[in-house]
């Protein structure tokens, strides 16, 4: 029965002399347990169970009913292929989701900024043309960054995702709150007590050059989040050199940043920093890396206890 056939299909391997129909309903099963269903074949007999599974995948070689029946052609009939094609989709799937995490850490960042600046007599420091700036860090350059990290095998060591498995994650949900509301604190903390008309400031009598150094320092914390989107694991230059598209985005943003200051004048409406006062800038940005170390330092203990 279709009951006693569920319990048994976690632990199934072989089935001999399986009609057209046999196989349809070993994916129906299977779908039915809330598994996504991949079926290979090459003859006139598989199409039926191609058509229905969740990813039919035809021999090049096969018939042409078969090929039909398929979502997907492997032109060099080896089914080794199949394994490349879910570790590089796999691949995807977690850069897709870093780009997701970061990109929303931003905006939760710049939103909580906007809602909580009034309340300190502060509104968001920026020109136009600095949030053009940094708006293409978050989008393009990031997408570039993120897209190119390379398939590990530990990818291949997880389990399978659920078919009502959400792309945004809990995990994820985690990071993108807590470093969300981490840079909009650190921003209104640099606002506020950073601030020229403060006689303690570094920046003191030198609106423009604070401004600036507000504008650096948002760019950077941004920047240094990005080395922490792309790892989920505590070393977060684990396999970096793997992925150069990121190293060398990544120093563009750092070089670009620095040549907007000094060179930028009244387009980005920018001053020239002092060596201390862009050193105390970058140290000030640098903080988010420890924060999410412990965030996942944290989660890493909750899981071990469950």
């Amino acid at each position: 029965s279709d009951d006693e056939l569920k319990l048994i299909l976690p632990s199934l391997r072989i089935v001999s002399r399986c009609t057209p129909f046999d196989k349809k309903r070993l994916v129906r099963i299977a779908q039915e347990l809330g598994l996504v269903v991949g079926m290979t074949g090459d003859g006139v007999n598989d199409s039926v169970a191609l058509k229905a599974s969740d990813i039919g995948i035809g021999i090049g070689s096969g018939t042409e009913v078969a090929k039909e029946a398929s979502h997907l052609i492997i032109l060099d009939d080896n089914v080794e292929s199949i394994a490349h094609a879910v570790h590089y989709g796999r691949s995807i799937y977690r850069s897709i989701q870093k780009f997701i995490n970061y990109q929303l850490t931003v905006n939760a960042g710049a939103i909580l900024i906007l809602l909580l600046g009034p309340f300190f007599g502060v509104r968001l420091p920026l020109t136009m043309t600095q949030l053009l700036w940094i708006n293409l860090i978050m989008d393009t350059l990031a997408a570039l960054a993120l897209s190119g990290e390379p398939p590990l095998e530990k990818h291949m060591l997880e389990k399978p995702k659920s078919r009502d498995e959400r792309i945004i994650n809990g995990d994820m949900w985690s990071s993108i709150f807590s470093k969300g509301i981490y840079i909009a604190l650190c921003s209104m903390l640099f606002l506020v007590y950073m601030n020229s008309s403060n006689s303690s400031s570094i920046f003191y009598q030198n609106e423009i050059g604070f401004l600036t150094a507000f504008f650096t320092f948002f760019v950077y914390l941004n920047l240094f989040n990005l080395l922490n989107s792309r790892e989920e694991g505590i070393n977060i230059i684990s396999n970096i050199t793997k992925n150069q598209g990121f190293l060398w985005v990544f120093s563009l943003i750092f070089i670009v940043q620095i040549v907007l200051i000094y060179f930028g004048g009244a387009i980005f409406r920018t001053a020239p920093l002092s060596l201390y006062e862009l050193s105390i800038v970058v140290l000030f940005a640098m903080t988010i890396i420890p924060f999410d170390l412990i965030r996942k330092g944290i989660r890493n203990s909750v899981a071990a206890l469950k």
